[in-house]
């Protein structure tokens, strides 16, 4: 059967400024213009041509009358390569036409030729475009009182009337196009097409929201009980008719866009829908050796895919570069509310946590943006999740590092720049971080040690307190004043300006040694001036006893030697 009733013949002509014809009004190719003689020898032979493209294309229209059911189908995708050929050569005509005014020749009567068959093209597709709508408007409403059986086979009809009122719809708009570069008025065809494209997009607007509703619904069919192999198959129909549905929504948005008509609302719905800008590759290759077809897929590839790709490249990096500042934003308002909380943080803590939020915010941004570039993000998360449990297990030891890392955090026994004692070694914190501790030690060597080794050990934190006690003991000798002894003692603390008056020093008589007699001095002083005090005050007491003639013994033993006699 005929498409819709309607020949094939006038497809032919719509074409005339397809993908594949010379722009008008440019050199073509190979036919310079050297003469007059030349241009008007070539505009015989295009006439020529058309006229027996012309004829070719009404005998091929009477096989497609005589056609029925998928062998029309069949005959109007061969008719594409004679419909190609008669527009290369209509077009070449048109451009000729340029080419013999520019030069002064008199083309008055082809010119009007190529106008006649413009506008009756044109007419013939908005006649065509109504018809094709008709019938898809008319199937959608018989096909609710059908049988099961004829439901299928009018659901391809009505895909087909759909799919070739669209097709209807972008020829025309080509048509408008050409018609304007050739001077020919296309009003009428550009308000016909605000009307449609307009009504079109509103309603695949709607059918897309309905398909991705069905899909949502079948997906969660299919993830209560994923063998179900009729679930899975529905899930499939169900995604390809919402993908031709997506495809013909961004075809009629890219038509309105060449009219410059508003379509930012169905790019939007298809972004909500899809997560991603559709840019399918180049599914047409070139066949034999034929520059002209190559450069013309390619410059439809081009004009079509290239924008989006760009667009695609542009939204990845805005998005990234937007959620850079939302981490940066992060992590200050987050240092900020710790500094004004009344908790001790601790150096790691707080790197850690700022560092922790700056992270969790670009994760996001990245899958966020490549969500929006097409890449499953889903698949992705799920991906992670298995090489993080086998990293895990080859990292054990990291991570028991990395977990006492974070008691440390939690608990804080110390910070950095504290002197501590943990691991055997003894020194200042010089950095942090969840697997390791850096000490430097007091004769300036720089130790990495494992947090595991810190955490599993006891932790003297020396430097934690803002007040020691410096322990000091010194012994007289037994013949020595005690009261005088420790009247001295008492002088030297109370004379040093570093020892704390609260808690008061504790200066006693401690122990009856085997050779002396011990005092202990026990004053309190800043954490930072302990070794200071306990060294001034050491060399001090050893300075005055000299002066006052108090001694201070070494240890000593006496030994008693009992000699025996002999009685004999």
């Amino acid at each position: 059967m005929r498409c819709a009733g309607l020949p094939v013949a006038f497809l032919s002509i719509i074409l005339l400024c397809c993908a594949g014809a010379p722009a008008l009004g440019e050199d073509v190719p190979g036919a310079a213009v050297t003469s007059e003689d030349r241009l008007e020898a070539e505009a015989e032979e295009l006439r020529s041509a058309i006229d027996e493209n012309w004829e070719d294309l009404l005998d091929f229209d009477e096989q497609l009358d005589a056609a029925g059911g998928e062998d029309t189908r069949a005959l109007r995708e061969r008719g594409r390569a004679l419909l190609a050929e008669f527009q290369d050569d209509l077009g070449l005509l048109a451009t000729n036409i340029v080419a013999r005014e520019e030069a002064g020749l008199v083309a008055a009567e082809d010119r009007e030729r190529v106008t006649e068959l413009m506008q009756q093209s044109a007419a013939y597709l908005r006649r065509a475009a109504e018809q094709f709508l008709q019938r898809s408007d008319d199937l959608r409403v018989a096909i609710e009182d059908a049988s099961a059986d004829d439901k299928e086979s009018m659901k391809k009809e009505i895909e087909y009337a759909d799919h070739w009122y669209g097709v209807t719809l972008g020829l025309l708009a080509d048509q408008a196009a050409a018609m304007e570069t050739f001077g020919v008025g296309a009003e009428e065809s550009k308000a016909f097409l605000a009307e449609h494209l307009a009504d079109r997009a509103e309603l695949l607007a709607g059918r897309v929201l309905l398909a991705r509703d069905e899909v949502d619904r079948i997906a969660r069919l299919a993830a209560v009980d994923p063998a179900n192999t009729e679930i899975v198959s529905e899930l499939d129909r169900a995604d390809n008719e919402l993908d031709v549905l997506i495809g013909q929504l961004q075809d009629t948005s890219r038509l309105m866009e060449e009219l410059e008509m508003d379509a930012s609302d169905y790019e939007q719905l298809v972004f909500e829908v899809t997560g991603e800008i559709t840019t399918d590759l180049l599914n047409r290759n070139v066949l034999g050796g034929l520059a002209k077809s190559w450069l013309r897929a390619a410059g439809d590839w081009i004009r079509v895919h290239g924008p989006g790709a760009v667009f695609k490249l542009l939204v990845f990096v805005a998005i990234l570069v937007a959620f850079r500042v939302l981490a940066k934003i992060a992590r200050s308002v987050t240092q900020r509310a710790m500094k004004a909380s009344k908790l001790e943080v601790s150096q790691l803590l707080e790197r850690t946590t700022l560092s922790l939020v700056g992270s969790v915010v670009m994760i996001f941004g990245l899958l966020v943006a490549l969500s929006q570039v097409g890449f499953q993000v889903a698949p992705l998360l799920a991906g992670l999740g298995v090489a993080g449990f086998i990293v895990g297990f080859a990292l054990q030891d990291t991570l028991g590092n990395f977990a006492s890392g974070v008691m440390i955090l939690l608990y804080r026994p110390y910070d950095v720049g504290d002197l501590v004692e943990a691991a055997g070694v003894c020194g200042t914190v010089k950095d942090m971080s969840l697997v390791s501790t850096t000490i430097l030690t007091l004769d300036n060597q720089t130790l990495i040690i494992p947090n595991s080794k810190i955490w599993g050990d006891v932790i003297k934190n020396i430097t934690a307190q803002t007040r020691r006690r410096v322990d000091l003991v010194f012994g007289i000798g037994y013949a020595d004043d005690i009261e005088h002894a420790e009247r001295i003692l008492k002088e030297i603390v109370e004379a040093d300006d570093r020892v704390l008056r609260d808690p008061a020093p504790n200066i006693r008589l401690h122990n009856l040694g085997d050779s002396s007699v011990d005092f202990i001095v026990r004053p309190w002083v800043a954490t930072a001036d302990y070794w200071d005090v306990y060294w001034d005050i050491t060399r001090e007491v050893k300075m005055r006893f000299d002066a006052e003639g108090i001694s201070i013994p070494f240890p000593q033993r006496d030994v008693h030697v009992i000699q025996e006699t002999d009685e004999s």
